[in-house]
């Protein structure tokens, strides 16, 4: 790498330059359109991509595979835990996951179960029922 704008092409030697791309990505039947950042060559047009650059796409995969899937995304996860007036720990340890789960869920690092996403829309309808899981009675 000459600087942190350009590399040269491990391909053809040519310059690579920081650049967002127009990218398609596919789960099952679902496409969807994301730019992915990386290195592109001005000769060839080789790509490279850092975990940086793979990171910054995986957050609109795991969205794709979540509605491929029927289950709840990322938004809807942290509309329904707000609605219920729950911190994501308080989710997590209520709901079940652990602490961290609900970070994980919203920050689009780990793809929620399907039994988690169905427990989320039941609550979503029925919200008296996290009075129950509380372990507390509902109102009266």
């Amino acid at each position: 790498m000459t600087d942190s704008r350009t590399a040269t092409c491990p391909v053809c030697g040519g310059r690579m330059m920081r650049d967002e791309r127009p990218d398609r990505i596919t789960y099952k039947d679902r496409t969807a359109e994301v730019l992915q950042p990386g290195w592109y060559c001005t000769a060839c047009d080789e790509a490279l991509l850092d975990p940086a650059d793979i990171a910054a796409t995986e957050a609109a995969f795991i969205d794709l595979k979540a509605r491929a899937e029927g289950l709840v995304t990322a938004p809807e996860i942290r509309r329904i835990r707000k609605s219920l007036k729950l911190t994501q720990r308080a989710a997590g340890e209520i709901l079940g996951g652990g602490p961290r789960a609900f970070q994980k869920y919203e920050a689009r690092t780990v793809m929620i179960s399907r039994s988690m996403s169905n427990l989320l829309r039941l609550l979503d309808r029925h919200p008296e029922a996290l009075d129950e899981l509380r372990g507390r009675d509902g109102p009266a």
